[in-house]
C-alpha cells in the first residue's frame, strides 16, 4: 500500500507498474506534454518539468520505495525529492531516438552523454581557471578609498555569477585545453574504444543469433514464414517509437549494402570491396559533414536568439513593455532552436549507428574462420532482416503519434540561421578525414 499516488498519477501508471511500464507511460507522457507541443498551455513547462520529477523518483528503486513509503510531503521532509529529481538530458535524449527498444539492434546510444561528460571536465577546469585568474586579479587590482584603506573588485564573484550570453559562446569557442583537460579528454576517449568494442561484440552476437534462426528456417516454408511473422511482429513494437521508422529504415540500409557487398566480393575476387571501400568512406564523410552543418546552424541560432534576449531585456529594464506578438516571436525561435538541436542529435545518432553496425557487419561477415560457402550464407540471412526493415511503414495514426520531434526537427532544418555560417575549413576536414582512416583500419 503507497502513501499517495501523486507522482504515479502524473505518468499515468498503476503503482504496481514494473520498469518497463513506467519507462514507456514517460515517454507517451513526455510526447503529449512537451511544451512545444502545448504552446498555448501557460502551465506546459511545469507540467513537463513535474512529470521528469515523478519518473526521475519512480525510475529508481530506492528513491521509489521512501516514495511509496513517505510519500510527496514525506519525500520533501526527507530532503530526497530534490536529488531524485536530478533527470540525466542524455537519458531524454536516448528515448527521443528509439530508446531502450532499439537496445538489442543498435545497443545504448553514447555520442550525447560522451559529449555531455567531455564538456563537465571542460567546464570543471574553466571553473579552477577563472578562480586562480580572479585571485591574481584581486591581488593586482586595488584602489585607495579616501580614508587610506585598500578595496578589491569581487571579480570571482562577477565570474560565477556571469550570465550566458552572446559573447560567452563566443569567447567559449576561442578557448583552448589545458594539458589537463587534454589527458582527462583522452583518457574517456579510450574507455569509449573499449566500450564501443564491447558493444559491437554484443550486437554481433545477436545479429548471428537472427541469422542462425533463419538459417534454419529458410528451408522449410512454415518455418520461414513463422521467423518473418516473429520479425515483422517485433517491427510493429519498434516502428511507433521516436524515430522509430527512420532507424529500422537506416538499420535495414546498412544491412542490405554490407551483404550486397559481401555477396558481390565473392564474385568477383574481392575487386568490388575497393568500390565498396570508397562508397562507405564517401557516405561517413557526408554524415561527419552533416553532424558539422548541423551544429553549426543551431549554434548560430542560440547566439542570434540570445542576441535577441539580451535586446529586449535591456529594453524592458528600461520600462519597455514587450508585445504579444514579441513573445510568441520569442517563443517560436525557442521551438525552432529546439527543432535545429534535434537534427543535431539525430545526424549524431545517424552517424554512431552507421559506424557501430557497419563494424558488426564486418565482424560477422568477414570472419576469416568460416568458409566463403557460409559467408554468403550468412550475408544472405542479412540480406533478407534488411530488406524486411526496409519494408516497415507507419498508418497515418501511428505517424501522428510518433511524429512530434521528427516535425520539430524538419520545420527547423528548414528555417537555416539568417546569418551566414562559417565553413568547416580543410584543416577540419584533414582530422576528420585522418580519424576515419584510423577508424577503418580498427574495423579491418
Amino acid at each position: 500500500m503507497v502513501k499517495d499516488t501523486v507522482y504515479y498519477d502524473i505518468l499515468g501508471v498503476e503503482p504496481t507498474a514494473n520498469d518497463l511500464e513506467l519507462k514507456k507511460a514517460y515517454r507517451k507522457q513526455a510526447i503529449k506534454l512537451h511544451p512545444d507541443k502545448n504552446a498555448n498551455d501557460p502551465n506546459a513547462a511545469e507540467k513537463f518539468q513535474e512529470l521528469g520529477e515523478a519518473y526521475g523518483i519512480l525510475k529508481d528503486p530506492d528513491t521509489r520505495a521512501v516514495y511509496d513509503e513517505f510519500g510527496v510531503e514525506g519525500m520533501k521532509e526527507k530532503a530526497a525529492a530534490g536529488e531524485a529529481a536530478e533527470f540525466d538530458p542524455s537519458e531524454f535524449f536516448t528515448m527521443v531516438f528509439g530508446g531502450e527498444a532499439f537496445k538489442d539492434w543498435i545497443g545504448e546510444l553514447s555520442m550525447l552523454s560522451e559529449i555531455s561528460k567531455t564538456a563537465e571536465v571542460l567546464e570543471e577546469n574553466d571553473e579552477e581557471t577563472s578562480k586562480t585568474d580572479s585571485t591574481a586579479n584581486e591581488q593586482t587590482v586595488a584602489t585607495s578609498n579616501a580614508d587610506g584603506t585598500v578595496s578589491t573588485p569581487s571579480v570571482s564573484e562577477n565570474k560565477v555569477n556571469e550570465p550566458i550570453t552572446s559573447d560567452t559562446i563566443k569567447k567559449a569557442k576561442k578557448k583552448k585545453m589545458t594539458k589537463e583537460q587534454r589527458e582527462e579528454v583522452m583518457k574517456m576517449y579510450e574507455e569509449s574504444k573499449i566500450a564501443k568494442q564491447k558493444r559491437v561484440d554484443e550486437l554481433a552476437k545477436n545479429l548471428l543469433s537472427r541469422i542462425e534462426s533463419y538459417q534454419s528456417a529458410v528451408g522449410n516454408a512454415d518455418a520461414l514464414k513463422q521467423f518473418t511473422s516473429k520479425l515483422r511482429t517485433e517491427f510493429e513494437d519498434l516502428k511507433i517509437e521516436s524515430f522509430g521508422i527512420q532507424l529500422l529504415h537506416l538499420i535495414g540500409k546498412i544491412y542490405t549494402d554490407k551483404a550486397h557487398a559481401t555477396i558481390r566480393s565473392t564474385k568477383t575476387l574481392g575487386v568490388s570491396k575497393i568500390f565498396s571501400s570508397v562508397k562507405n568512406k564517401t557516405e561517413t564523410i557526408k554524415n561527419g559533414y552533416n553532424i558539422l552543418s548541423t551544429a553549426m546552424d543551431a549554434q548560430q541560432s542560440a547566439v542570434e536568439m540570445l542576441e535577441r534576449q539580451e535586446q529586449l531585456a535591456a529594453a524592458q529594464a528600461m520600462g519597455y513593455e514587450a508585445s504579444q506578438e514579441e513573445l510568441y516571436e520569442q517563443a517560436e525561435m525557442e521551438r525552432i532552436i529546439t527543432g535545429k538541436f534535434l537534427a543535431t542529435a539525430w545526424a549524431s545518432t545517424k552517424f554512431e549507428v552507421t559506424d557501430v553496425l557497419t563494424k558488426v557487419c564486418h565482424k560477422v561477415l568477414s570472419d576469416k574462420s568460416i568458409s566463403k560457402k557460409e559467408k554468403v550464407s550468412r550475408a544472405n540471412a542479412v540480406l533478407f532482416i534488411g530488406k524486411e526493415l526496409l519494408q516497415v511503414q507507419r498508418s497515418p495514426e501511428e505517424e501522428e503519434e510518433a511524429r512530434i520531434f521528427e516535425e520539430m526537427m524538419a520545420e527547423a532544418k528548414a528555417k537555416k540561421s539568417k546569418k551566414k555560417r562559417s565553413k568547416v575549413s580543410e584543416k577540419d576536414i584533414e582530422e576528420y578525414m585522418k580519424r576515419m582512416d584510423s577508424s577503418q583500419e580498427e574495423s579491418s
